[in-house]
């Protein structure tokens, strides 16, 4: 598979990416933490510490922290003097000038761990006005208000789950389906411009009959429609394929983006049996089997991990022992771009090129891709340590940002319902 590289005009677009879990204990933060730092490499990148009840990012970087969320909501800072970054003690040598984190507070402050609207679209308009290459949002773990006004509306971000707790990867599935219907409600909301081309047929309230049937859809108590490709499928089928509503539904669940990181990776069969499987599945049953998904790799099981948290230092600072030397620097370049290319999905053929067969898709596609993958890229990636799982996860992400839409993974902002709303329409009126 051949991907043709952006101008560097579109490198240079700001990249927001959530890091979500749908429950804790699965290593979310310890994750955020050292993927910033990876892609710090790589360009400015402010890590903010969204899940302000733990405190977690503060306690697992043991450096000085002037400022942080509580003088952003109580004293009117800024957030861009909110900003902490690493010491010559635990960065001596200066590797990472260009990583910054936002702290949480230093004790639970009930305003600013459950926030309400006001509080929230401070912090949001204010994370759009960082200046950094990429922001990275450590969320709290499972879903709520304050989780998913922060997700982006056509991706997942990036998703964490592991093979050691698997309510939480089903749960993750659960995150993905929150963000779908968030953005196929908004479409069909009353206050949406969709309507206003569609009108009526035969006395027919489209308005209400949508939305109708998403409640029905999003119900787990109601199996009448089973899921989001049962709903386009029942569409097609009763207003026709090409109708606009059947075609942005469907549009909708097409250009979905999952991505995700296996996180305690302990080997192909085990991770794949106990952690891909069962959310892949998950994610069909209950959601759709027509979204991309894509592994952005994993991060080995390591008590080296264990102990630099306990010492409150990122792992990936930590001295790197027996580290291989790279051969020719243009062989290897090459080498790692087709490493770091595998299971990246090509472009879907658009709605015009596909028949209402094609549409239905087979749910056993994702698993067996998935399996071939993660084969693939352990056959590979198999002698790594975690400083290199850190660093190819970075360099997946680069190159998902390099070689897709900038919807496709994070988004360039975090959207209001309404920005969102006059952004979708836009795109569809030009």
């Amino acid at each position: 598979m051949v991907h043709s590289l952006p101008s560097e005009d579109s490198l240079a677009i700001k990249r927001i990416i959530p890091i979500s879990s749908g429950k804790g204990g699965v290593g979310k933060t310890t994750f955020a933490i050292n993927f910033s730092l990876a892609l710090s490499r790589h360009g400015k990148t402010i890590l903010v510490d969204l899940d302000t009840g733990t405190s977690a990012i503060r306690n697992a970087i043991n450096v000085p922290i002037g400022k942080d969320l509580y003088h952003f909501f109580r004293k009117s800072e800024p957030l861009s003097h909110c900003v902490s970054t690493l010491d010559d003690k635990i960065d001596p040598q200066g590797l990472y000038p260009n990583f910054g984190f936002i702290a949480g507070p230093l004790h639970l402050i009930e305003e600013i761990t459950n926030f309400g609207a006001a509080y929230k679209s401070k912090l949001i308009a204010a994370i759009n006005g960082l200046d950094a290459d990429y922001i990275v949002l450590d969320m709290r773990a499972g879903l709520d208000s304050n989780v998913i006004d922060f997700l982006p509306f056509s991706n997942s971000g990036i998703l964490i789950f592991t093979p050691h707790l698997p309510s939480a990867t089903l749960a993750a599935s659960d995150i993905v389906k929150a963000i779908l219907f968030r953005k196929m409600r908004l479409i069909f909301s009353k206050d949406s411009p969709f309507f206003s081309t569609v009108g009526a047929a035969g006395g027919l309230d489209f308005r209400t009959l949508i939305n109708d049937l998403i409640d029905r859809v999003e119900d787990v108590y109601d199996s009448s429609v089973a899921n989001l490709d049962a709903f386009a499928t029942d569409l097609a089928e009763n207003l026709g394929p090409d109708h606009p509503i059947s075609k942005t539904v469907q549009q909708t669940i097409d250009e979905f983006r999952v991505h995700y990181v296996l996180n305690l990776f302990n080997g192909v069969e085990d991770s794949f049996t106990t952690a891909v499987k069962p959310f892949i599945e998950n994610l069909t049953a209950n959601v759709s089997s027509h979204c991309g998904v894509t592994n952005l790799g994993w991060i080995t099981r390591s008590e080296a991990i264990h102990r630099a948290n306990c010492n409150r230092i990122p792992a990936i600072l930590l001295p790197q022992e027996g580290k291989k030397q790279k051969g020719d620097k243009y062989a290897q370049e090459l080498e790692d771009l087709r490493v770091t290319a595998i299971g990246l999905e090509p472009p879907k053929k658009s709605a015009k090129h596909r028949g209402a067969a094609a549409r239905i898709a087979d749910p056993t596609d994702h698993l067996t891709s998935q399996l071939s993958v993660l084969k693939t890229m352990f056959e590979q990636r198999k002698d790594d340590d975690f400083h290199a799982n850190f660093d190819y996860a970075s360099q997946r992400s680069l190159f998902t940002m390099k070689t897709r839409r900038p919807s496709e993974f994070g988004d360039v902002r975090i959207y209001t319902p309404s920005e969102m709303l006059q952004t979708i329409f836009a795109k569809a009126g030009a």
